[in-house]
């Protein structure tokens, strides 16, 4: 949380104290906070995480706000193997020989995916391979291991439905508007009619 907004960018992330990043690409006005790791995922415009953060193997949509203490796409263990110790498959550290590449490959391109303006709340945990819905809200504390549609609001160990946000009607408009993918001169244009009641808001820009 800030006392004061952080001045953000268009053509660069702002990264906070004694973060790490690797093999990362960002769109524009992102901001990470501090102490955070990410590695070997992609930032949607606008998106922007807390402090103490790790994130891995994920894709993650426009306008997107994560809290502090989330974890997104954690790596799993080979347990169904004699050892599911880090040693057996990625031991160089222990000096022990070639890195099993075709295990940390696959476990790699085990995406993990996030829609646009979703709200994760603090020390969520979202697990790999999870698909989450636009403009999905997870309570904190949350531990996410299955997929969530669109416009859910989810809470819990595991995270379970609580309601949704607005009804079906809504949702498909919403999806048709799909107003995150805005230019940012129309986002200038249009920027209070983000704050309209729904109903006004997907009336005047659905396009049936």
């Amino acid at each position: 949380m800030h006392i004061e907004p952080t001045k953000l960018y268009p053509d660069r992330p702002v990264i906070g104290k004694d973060s790490q990043i690797k093999d990362t690409l960002f769109g524009e006005y992102n901001e990470i906070g501090k102490q955070n790791a990410v590695d070997h995922s992609e930032f949607g415009s606008y998106t922007y995480i807390g402090d103490y953060c790790f994130i891995q193997n994920s894709k993650l949509g426009r306008f997107n706000s994560i809290a502090d203490m989330v974890r997104i796409g954690p790596t799993n263990h080979p347990y169904e193997r004699p050892s599911q110790h880090i040693f057996a498959y990625n031991g160089s550290g222990y000096g022990f020989p070639e890195n099993d590449t075709d295990f940390l490959g696959k476990r790699r391109e085990n995406y993990t995916t996030i829609g646009n303006d979703v709200w994760i709340g603090h020390g969520v945990i979202i697990q790999s391979g999870v698909t989450v819905g636009d403009g999905v809200v997870i309570g904190s504390g949350a531990v996410v291991t299955k997929d969530i549609p669109p416009y859910t609001i989810v809470g819990g160990v595991p995270a379970k439905h609580i309601k949704d946000r607005f009804p079906e009607a809504i949702k498909e408009k919403l999806a048709q508007i799909a107003w995150w993918n805005w230019t940012r001169q129309e986002l200038e244009e249009r920027y209070e009619e983000l704050k309209l009641p729904i109903e006004l808001f997907v009336e005047k820009w659905s396009k049936e």
